[in-house]
């Protein structure tokens, strides 16, 4: 073998850096490094699904709450559509669209905002059920409240 030939292989098999490492997953303590990292994070989450809708025609949603608690959305269409669909997709693969009516009337009747015919109509559901229907309906107004919150 040439020594030149020789020098060039063995400058080829030595790196100048140790590569691609890979890094422990674990919260950044320092509270300056923590909110820059969420920032560009969140960015880079933000891109990524911006371009799965652009690429893949799909409508999508993410929801972020910072470190201090406040949030930021990105969404295509809009919030309020991914998530209205997602709801009530949610209420038909469990008892029906029917049932979100009937939430929203429990709703109304525990609030003590119904008429009276509806509350006739649920004078004898069961204290859980209702309970449960209070809940979703809790849910759904956080969410309203957040979307709020960034549009505000």
């Amino acid at each position: 073998m040439e020594p030149a030939l020789a020098m060039a292989s063995a400058v080829k098999s030595k790196r100048a850096s140790r590569g691609r490492q890979k890094i422990r997953i674990k919260k950044i303590e320092n509270p300056e490094r923590r909110a820059v990292t969420f920032s560009k994070r969140r960015k880079g989450l933000f891109v990524m699904a911006a371009e799965l809708c652009a690429y893949t025609g799909a409508h999508a949603a993410v929801i972020v709450f910072s470190p201090s608690g406040r949030p930021y959305a990105c969404s295509y269409p809009s919030v309020d559509e991914v998530l209205r669909r997602f709801l009530v997709g949610q209420f038909r693969e469990g008892a029906g669209l029917e049932r979100m009516q009937e939430l929203v009337q429990m709703r109304a009747l525990l609030l003590g905002e119904g008429d009276e015919r509806a509350a006739e109509a649920h004078r004898g559901a069961e204290l859980e059920e209702l309970q449960r229907g209070v809940e979703e309906m809790e849910k759904l107004r956080r969410l309203v409240l957040a979307k709020a919150d960034v549009v505000g």
